[in-house]
């Protein structure tokens, strides 16, 4: 019974902090004056994935805490214990999706420098090459 208790408030704790934490990076993203726009939907996107998730995990806590509540019949038992299953499924789920949207967000970014390197390259190619013909 005790160590339901201790699951049940450290998982209810480690939702506060992790919610706490993406409010905070969301409201700095959000405040940023010098943060292209496009960032800022990417940190709204990303912010709403994550809150959801934590949430999602103080949900579990308190899923954990009603135990002793649970009547001990196999159907309520397998109920309470989907629901649980169900729920881990959803931050799974949910940590994928954040894993591929920031992956796809990176991608872009590397992508678009890339093509800004190469961009440098060809000019400063045809600059020298100006300089010379000159020279």
């Amino acid at each position: 019974m005790i160590a339901v208790i201790i699951i049940s408030l450290l998982l209810l704790g480690i939702s506060g902090l992790l919610i706490d934490s993406h409010r905070r990076t969301w409201r700095e993203a959000r405040d940023s004056a010098t943060l292209p726009e496009r960032d800022k939907r990417f940190a709204g996107s990303m912010f709403r994935r994550r809150l959801l998730a934590s949430g999602t995990i103080g949900a579990i806590g308190a899923g954990i805490a009603v135990w002793p509540l649970v009547p001990r019949q196999p159907l309520a038992m397998a109920a309470y214990l989907a629901m649980l299953l169900a729920a881990c499924t959803w931050i799974m789920l949910l940590a994928l999706l954040d894993f591929w949207a920031t992956r796809q967000y990176y991608r872009r970014l590397r992508s678009e420098h890339r093509d800004k390197q190469v961009h440098l390259a060809v000019e400063m190619t045809t600059m020298s090459e100006s300089a010379e013909a000159e020279g």
